[in-house]
């Protein structure tokens, strides 16, 4: 199960989190754990042991360009195929941004929140095919009333 999905820019500011959890999370200390976690360990793209709500998780991350995207992970989950995801994740988000950087993150949350809602539901992975995400992105911001302001 996925818990946590970050993006965390290169200084440390949390940028983006959806948690897929039922306990209440502490964003700021956990952001900052998983930054420091990360910053330490530069050489490796999957940290283990990593205490997050009295659990034993690993944190997978990526770094593309300014950002880290990081996935809080429980000990079920393979290691490759969520690394391969968070590629999937940034190359739809390329897909949508047309060049994503920092910028886009900050300046569109709401668009975020709703890529990474047609891929990922309760902490299960729904989809994995970058195009059908980008599609069905699409698709709810022509049919959803909510979203119409974000029509180009």
């Amino acid at each position: 199960m996925i818990y946590s999905v970050m993006i965390i820019s290169k200084n440390g500011v949390l940028r983006f989190i959806k948690c897929y959890c039922a306990e209440d999370v502490n964003v700021k200390s956990i952001s900052s754990s998983v930054f420091n976690t990360i910053n330490e360990s530069k050489d490796t793209l999957i940290i283990y042991d990593f205490p997050f709500n009295d659990k034993t998780t690993k944190i997978c991350y990526r770094t593309f360009g300014s950002i880290y995207i990081a996935m809080i992970v429980d000990d079920m989950e393979n290691e490759l195929a969520i690394l391969d995801y968070i590629n999937v994740l940034m190359r739809a988000m390329n897909e949508v941004f047309t060049g994503v950087c920092e910028m886009h993150v900050i300046m569109n949350p709401e668009k975020v929140y709703l890529l990474f809602d047609e891929a990922i539901s309760a902490g299960m992975v729904i989809e994995t095919d970058v195009s059908t995400i980008v599609k069905n992105y699409k698709d709810k911001l022509i049919e959803d009333d909510n979203y119409k302001y974000f029509k180009n």
